[in-house]
């Protein structure tokens, strides 16, 4: 890693409604945290408010421009591993503009982009719930299903940006209704947080029992709620969603055979009702050189990507 002068690095994780942002030290210390909301990203006025964004929060710790040695940026959209964007579709984005206004305001910085679920991977690896130096699969349980896969300590895009993909996994041969991807039985069709809502009004219908009310398509909240008030229907519906996760798992363990692998997303904030079911099938399923890979839940919280994201630009320098 050649010195580039700076002292520290800024990490930028770009939501759909904000942008978290984070100054970080080479060693991992965060120093000041910002939010901003996330507007059109395509234009030079767009580019300017974040451009100052950063600097105000470079300035909150009394620092300048020529103390940023590193600046990473996530996206949720489809980088290839030369932090081309090749596709956004949920935001409206000009990386590369974005990322030039950057780079003119901190000139002696090295740049890096990545997507959003392998910079909060990286996060997990470098200071989370994963192995730093090794490998590390971090599923990402959420209105989808994605993963990022970090071996010896670098985040692997793939070569067309798809590594990852787990979601799309068949976990389920006989599954007739299809998939977003067009395809049947994916994992994303039950781990997902509407996944899960489908699986308990499944075990609802089978019971002739009246389901909890659901805010919405995604609450699964409600059902994680019932589930621990020991609701039978919720129980089994998080158990299914356990058991498909760890299928899932035991097929990425013979391709990958991570040091361990880390869930998050919103959805493993219901980790206790379905984790145990999880590891449970994927012990049952793995093969046997991979049986023991731990399994367990991110601990980074929202900060994932902003520090995966540091961590990618000082991988780059």
């Amino acid at each position: 890693m050649a010195d580039r002068g700076g002292s520290v690095v800024v990490g930028m994780d770009i939501g759909g409604t904000s942008i978290k942002m984070g100054l970080v030290t080479k060693a991992g210390e965060t120093l000041v945290t910002s939010k901003v909301r996330t507007g059109v990203l395509d234009n030079e006025a767009a580019f300017a408010e974040v451009q100052g964004a950063v600097a105000a929060l470079v300035g909150e710790a009394g620092l300048g421009a020529s103390d940023v040695a590193a600046l990473g940026v996530d996206v949720p959209g489809v980088v290839l591993e030369d932090g081309t964007l090749a596709m956004a579709p949920n935001i409206t984005l000009d990386l590369n503009g974005l990322l030039a206004c950057l780079g003119s305001a901190f000139p002696t910085a090295r740049i890096a982009a990545l997507n959003d679920a392998n910079a909060a991977a990286l996060g997990e690896a470098w200071l989370g719930s994963g192995d730093a130096s090794g490998s590390t699969v971090m599923v990402t349980l959420g209105t989808g299903v994605g993963a990022g896969v970090v071996i010896g300590g670098r985040v692997i895009a793939g070569a067309h940006g798809a590594a990852g993909e787990i979601g799309h996994i068949n976990v389920e041969p006989s599954e007739t209704e299809a998939c977003n991807c067009g395809c049947h039985g994916c994992l994303e069709q039950y781990a997902s947080a509407r996944g899960l809502i489908c699986l308990y009004r499944e075990e609802c219908e089978k019971d002739g029992a009246e389901p909890v009310e659901i805010a919405h398509t995604t609450d699964a909240l409600a059902v994680f709620e019932a589930a621990r008030g020991g609701n039978a229907q919720a129980r089994r519906a998080c158990e299914r969603v356990g058991h498909y996760l760890g299928r899932a798992l035991a097929a990425v363990a013979v391709v990958v055979d991570p040091d361990a692998f880390v869930i998050g997303g919103g959805m493993s904030g219901g980790w206790d009702t379905l984790g145990e079911a999880c590891v449970e099938r994927y012990r049952e399923v793995a093969i046997v050189s991979c049986k023991d890979t731990p399994i367990r839940p991110a601990s980074l919280g929202n900060d994932a990507g902003f520090l995966g994201a540091a961590r990618q630009a000082i991988l780059a320098l």
